[in-house]
């Protein structure tokens, strides 16, 4: 069996190798429980399309004003979201970009189990 050098991992291989203090995990558990919330990924979902303002998004997710602003402010304290004030109103938007890719990663690998268990179970 080869043993490959730094330069000769894969990119997912060179991820894995990363070092996490317990600290970090715990930073990481944080952030993904702002994401375990079916109205906080709606929200991000919508403004995957776009940035809107909270009357956008009440439209664009059917939830009330209320629970739109709530969750906002979570996805904000996280670093998910950012604001732009334009005039009267108050524009979200998505600010990190990790937020898309982790969005199409999940919705692939939901979508591959889908497919395996149609495959599996006809």
């Amino acid at each position: 069996m080869a043993v490959r050098n730094q330069a000769q991992r894969s990119p997912s291989e060179k991820r894995a190798k990363l070092t996490l203090t317990d600290a970090h995990l715990e930073e990481v558990a944080r952030l993904f429980g702002m994401l375990a919330e079916s109205s906080r990924l709606k929200l991000l979902r919508a403004l995957l399309e776009r940035p809107m303002t909270v009357s956008e998004l009440i439209e664009a997710t059917g939830m009330k004003q209320g629970n739109v602003s709530k969750h906002l402010s979570t996805l904000l304290l996280g670093g998910f979201v950012g604001r732009t004030r334009e005039g009267n109103f108050v524009r979200y938007g998505i600010v990190d970009p990790t937020v898309a890719s982790m969005c199409m990663l999940m919705c692939s690998r939901i979508e591959s189990q889908a497919r395996r268990r149609v495959k599996q179970f006809g």
